[in-house]
């Protein structure tokens, strides 16, 4: 899957003319992802950071989760897959994917700024980029567990579809328990609806994926309410007890 080349065509939209100017210059981001791996992490979309260059760009998340240096963003990720006093080290297992590949730092700026521009462009733009992600998810990547880490983003997976009506990707959940750190679901199918933005699944490789939704972790965030490593472990775990 060439992820380059599909956000380029993106990026290359009629519909971008309409949508904020900073859009377009600062270009996309997107994770490198072209193999399975068991655990995904996703976010909502990359920050773009006072002293970054714009321009299009890709990170490799197999780098930065073994990289040691504190990173506000980084660091927190890897607190959940690897803790060396504990001798648990999931990092070569887990995935990295933002929803969208944008580049803003404030996250209201998808619903304040891209959502409401004219002639359904930032809708498009929006379905466009989760399109892709789902793509990716799906075919590539196929996890075993998924840690939706942050809370914006949950409405797109689908699990607030009875409660809301959002649609979106459309995943069928099942509820499994609430922790402290979240709320563990497990994916059950498609929704049928024909608002998902991705028809031409009619099926999906992640029946009985588990997906964690939790938040995005900040400095003060309580510490009961951060998913640790033996947290992950211990749902991973279970997951290959049940020969997934």
């Amino acid at each position: 899957m060439d992820i380059e080349k599909r956000l380029t065509e993106i990026w290359a939209s009629d519909y971008m003319n309409v949508l904020p100017a900073q859009i377009k210059e600062r270009g996309f981001c997107y994770p490198v992802n072209h193999e399975q791996k068991d655990i995904l992490i996703t976010g909502f979309n990359p920050s773009f950071r006072e002293d970054e260059t714009v321009g299009n760009t890709n990170a490799d998340y197999n780098i930065a989760f073994a990289n040691e240096k504190f990173d506000p963003y980084i660091t927190p990720m890897q607190r959940m897959i690897f803790n060396s006093e504990n001798n648990i080290d999931l990092r070569a297992k887990t995935a990295y994917s933002d929803l969208f590949y944008f580049r803003e730092k404030n996250q209201e700026f998808l619903k304040t700024h891209i959502l409401k521009a004219p002639n359904g462009a930032g809708v498009r733009f929006v379905v466009d980029q989760m399109n892709l992600t789902q793509h990716i998810i799906e075919n590539v990547i196929k996890p075993k567990l998924i840690i939706v880490k942050n809370k914006e983003s949950w409405s797109y997976w689908g699990k607030l579809a009875e409660e809301k009506g959002w649609i979106w990707m459309g995943y069928k959940f099942e509820f499994v328990q609430n922790m402290t750190c979240g709320e563990l679901f497990k994916i059950t199918g498609l929704l049928d609806s024909p608002e998902r933005i991705a028809p031409e699944f009619t099926e999906t490789n992640l029946l009985n994926t588990y997906v964690l939704f939790t938040e995005h972790i900040r400095e003060t965030t309580p510490q009961e309410r951060r998913p640790t490593t033996a947290v992950i472990k211990t749902i991973y775990d279970f997951l290959l007890l049940r020969k997934f």
